[in-house]
């Protein structure tokens, strides 16, 4: 027969071992506020940066839209990062490296290229992404489709004039954004939005 004392002390440390009720952290889900701020700046900075390259290509022509976008489309962009926004252009065959995909965004521009193959290239793509800091983002994506007026300077550079081959030497010498036909996969707009955990 086990003394009583034993027992108490077993209760005891059974007890003292049992841990206290802890805080379960759920991947939050985007709210509509969190959609729509990620459409509201992805539109913003097209509009703002579509508008510089249109005028641009009036005033001076290809080489002044190149100029254009090496000079400025960086600072426009980086107006746009507010309140813990992140936005910026990515592309796989990118000409300017601040435009490179980090590893979920590559992936993601990777299934974009696979979508469009097969025909179903939607209009944008949400997820939920952690960041290495443990934080929550909403992940937006929007496709940049080759038009007709990028053709100039994103074509088949044989059809390049003369001033924009020299000027994308000089100012993009490791430039990989050439060769693209209308229609052809961009890039995409890439837009993250910080999510609150939801606790339970």
């Amino acid at each position: 027969m086990i003394p009583r004392g034993w027992l108490l002390a077993a209760g005891l440390l059974v007890f003292g071992c049992k841990q206290s009720p802890r805080t379960l952290v759920q991947e939050p889900v985007p709210d509509s506020a969190s959609v729509e701020k990620a459409r509201a700046v992805a539109d913003s900075l097209g509009d703002d940066l579509m508008v510089g390259l249109a005028s641009a290509l009036e005033r001076g022509g290809p080489t002044l839209a190149i100029h254009l976008c090496a000079d400025s489309a960086q600072v426009r962009t980086l107006r746009y990062w507010k309140d813990g926004v992140y936005i910026r252009r990515v592309s796989e065959r990118v000409r300017n490296v601040d435009d490179t995909p980090d590893t979920l965004e590559l992936q993601a521009l990777r299934q974009l290229a696979a979508d469009q193959r097969a025909g179903r290239l939607p209009e944008e793509v949400m997820s939920v992404i952690r960041a290495a800091d443990g934080t929550y983002q909403f992940q937006y994506l929007r496709p940049l489709l080759v038009q007709s007026a990028c053709l100039a300077c994103h074509g088949d550079p044989a059809t390049f004039a003369p001033e924009v081959r020299q000027v994308l030497a000089r100012r993009y010498p490791q430039d990989r954004a050439t060769g693209y036909a209308v229609g052809d996969l961009r890039g995409a707009v890439s837009v993250r939005v910080p999510l609150a955990p939801v606790s339970r």
